[in-house]
Formats: structure tokens, sequence, C-alpha cells
């Protein structure tokens, strides 16, 4: 079997606004806050130091308010905790006002953070499934043509049409055998090469989509990736949504109606 390379996964990291926010914002809230120190009570520092909190865990998510919660309590009590720009704490509420900042500033980051992935996966959800309904209705648009004696040619333009736009290609052309170049072939599970062990330095902006029916290749699709692509940044649903776009073009042009044009 030939050789298939994949899309390496990214991992999700704090941005650097989110660490700048989650680092710095409690702290520049603190200093905001300094000259008003003789007037103002512990609690009402900490109350604002949380809202400090909440901005951070909306911008950098977990990570950012669980860093802001920190920052904020350590900058609570070096500025607003006698002895003054010192850790230690000689009053037993103040080590409790402390620990109730710190507690409920991971408290709101872990809620916010909570309620952004909730509404992530609702709205991937719903995008998903307009997805899938708008590729269904395609694949029954493209079988509708076929079973009503559309033109191989007319049908053919039509999915390479919709290949242009699923896969934001620079370009797409349709060729009969015999192929006159052989290239890396868009699969499921990513592109596979010819080689062994498989050599990125194979790789080109073009690829190939082969369309099969009646168990032979009837032609390919050369698909001509965005400027500087090699089509290995495809997501997975659009690569299955093109394989089966070619499977449903060679069902309608293995029928004995003609070939395409």
């Amino acid at each position: 079997m030939e050789p298939t390379l994949h899309r390496p996964s990214i991992d999700a990291r704090l941005g650097w606004l989110g660490f700048a926010v989650a680092a710095l914002g409690p702290v520049a809230v603190a200093f905001a806050l300094l000259p008003l120190r003789s007037s103002l009570q512990p609690s009402s520092v900490a109350l604002v130091l949380v809202l400090a909190v909440l901005v951070a865990a909306t911008i950098g998510g977990r990570p950012g308010g669980a860093m802001a919660a920190l920052v904020a309590a350590v900058s609570f009590d070096i500025l607003f905790i006698r002895p003054y720009y010192s850790f230690s704490i000689n009053n037993g509420h103040d080590v409790q006002t402390v620990v109730l900042l710190l507690a409920v500033g991971l408290a709101v980051g872990e809620i916010v953070a909570r309620s952004r992935q909730s509404r992530a996966i609702a709205l991937q959800s719903r995008a998903v499934a307009d997805r899938r309904s708008r590729e269904a209705e395609y694949l029954r648009h493209v079988a509708e043509l076929g079973a009503g004696g559309e033109s191989p040619g007319r049908l053919v333009r039509v999915v390479q049409d919709e290949l242009i736009n699923v896969l934001r290609l620079k370009g797409c052309r349709f060729e009969r055998p015999p192929f006159p170049t052989s290239l890396p072939q868009l699969r499921q599970r990513g592109i596979r090469l010819e080689t062994e062990p498989p050599d990125r330095a194979g790789l080109s902006d073009q690829l190939e989509l082969p369309v099969r029916g009646g168990g032979h290749v009837l032609g390919r699709f050369v698909l001509t990736m965005s400027t500087d692509g090699t089509g290995l940044g495809l997501p997975a649903e659009s690569r299955t949504f093109a394989i089966a776009l070619a499977d449903q073009l060679g069902a309608a042009l293995a029928e004995p109606s003609g070939d395409a044009t």
C-alpha cells in the first residue's frame, strides 16, 4: 500500500494577547487603584480584581483565567495587605480575603472557559450540520443530473466548479487516461505518494483526484492548490466530500450514455 502523508495536528495554545492580559492586567488594575488604597475596603479592591480575571479568562480561556487569578491574588497581597510590599499577612481576615480572591478568580475563569467551550461546540455542531446538509443536497443534485441524461461534459463541469469552491483551488481540470504525469493523490486519509518512505519533496501544488466507475479509472481531476499549498492542510471533511463527488461523477460516467467532453 502506498504511504500516506497526514496533516500534522496543531495544539491549542494560549495566544500572546491572552498571556499579556492575564499576566499584566491584574497588576495594571491594582496599580491604578493604589492611590485609593486608604479609602477603599480590601474587599472592594478584591471585587475589582475579579473583574480583571474575568476579562483575562474571556480572552485567554482557562489558562488565562488561572494565571490572572494567581497574579491578582499576589498583587492584592503585596499592594493592599499590611505590611505593604511584602508577602507577609498578619491578619487572619486578610488571609481569608486573599484566599477567597484566588478561589473566586479561579472559579470565574473556569466558568468563562466552560461557557466559551460550550458556545464553540454549539456553533461547530451547527456549522457541521449545515455543511453536511449542503453536501448531501449537492450529491443528490449531481445524481439527478446523471439520471436525467445530462451530458457527461456538463456533469464534469458541475463537479469541477464545486471542487474549486469546496477545496478553494487555484484551478481544476479533468483528464482522461492515459495520464501524461504522475501526481500525488488526494485520499480520505491524506495524500498518497508513490514513494517509500513518503518523501515530502514529492509534493507540489498539484494533486490528482481519480474518478472511478464500473471498476475502472475513467479519468481524474488535476487539482491546483492555492499559492504555496500542497494539500496537506485540507480538512478531512473537505477531502471526504471531494472524493464523494468524484465517486458520484464516476457512477454517472460509467452509464452507457457516452464519454465526457
